[in-house]
């Protein structure tokens, strides 16, 4: 049988390496869930429990009768590094769990929904439906809105050309496409939209004299606001 002085070595030994062991396994684990981007809230449950089942293996539960008090003291001391390796690393995973939210949100906001969708749709440029150079022949067209499209007070300083319109969609909500053209012949797309802060969220208001806001997408700038009640979204190429 081996010294006493002899066993507490061995022990502390044996408890390096298992501490070691554990340490390589949890970055292996760390590397996989940052790779995997996101545990779902079954994963995340299970990996609590087993967490916990492994910290309730690992604590003594009783001493034995022939244990000396410095044993039974040991005991308790490897205990307690346990029981704080264990939190440390409940805590590591609550922190990766927050830095995979930050770096990869599980959907893009809508603001930047609704800037892709116009985008393409005015990258793609179909064919008008009526051409017009005043809004009052496209009150006349648009019946099927639910809304009576407007001048803007914001969009109209640009002194754009009308050129005409179509039906499009914004978020599964028909909506109206107006398109313009600069004096250096470059296409403008305004869209217009009844707008419902539910649906698409708070968005910058221009009777507030908040600024719009801009979102670069598809290689195009787009301008988002809300105006005489009416979502307003506007396209056009970078300069």
């Amino acid at each position: 049988m081996l010294p006493k002085s002899r066993r507490g070595a061995c022990q502390g030994v044996i408890m390096n390496n298992k501490t070691d062991k554990m340490n390589t396994s949890f970055k292996q684990s760390a590397k996989q869930f940052i790779e995997l981007q996101h545990l779902d809230d079954e994963q995340l449950i299970r990996f609590e429990h087993l967490l916990v089942d492994h910290m309730v293996e690992e604590l003594p539960v009783g001493s034995s009768p022939t244990a000396t008090r410095t044993e039974q003291t040991g005991d308790l001391s490897n205990a307690k590094v346990r029981l704080r390796f264990y939190v440390a690393l409940v805590a590591s995973l609550i922190l990766i769990v927050t830095m995979s939210l930050n770096f990869y949100p599980q959907e893009p906001a809508m603001s930047w929904k609704i800037a892709d969708e116009v985008a393409m749709n005015h990258i793609n440029m179909k064919p008008l439906e009526i051409d017009a150079q005043r809004i009052e022949p496209l009150r006349e067209y648009f019946t099927e809105l639910n809304f009576s499209i407007v001048k803007s007070n914001l969009f109209s300083k640009q002194n754009y050309q009308m050129l005409g319109g179509r039906y499009c969609s914004i978020q599964g909500v028909i909506a109206a496409q107006i398109r313009y053209q600069t004096d250096t012949g470059n296409k403008v797309t305004l869209y217009e939209v009844g707008y419902d802060a539910e649906r698409y969220g708070e968005l910058p208001k221009a009777e507030s004299s908040e600024q719009a806001l801009e979102i670069y997408v598809r290689g195009v700038r787009v301008a988002i606001w809300v105006e005489k009640g009416l979502l307003m979204a506007e396209v056009q190429s970078i300069d």
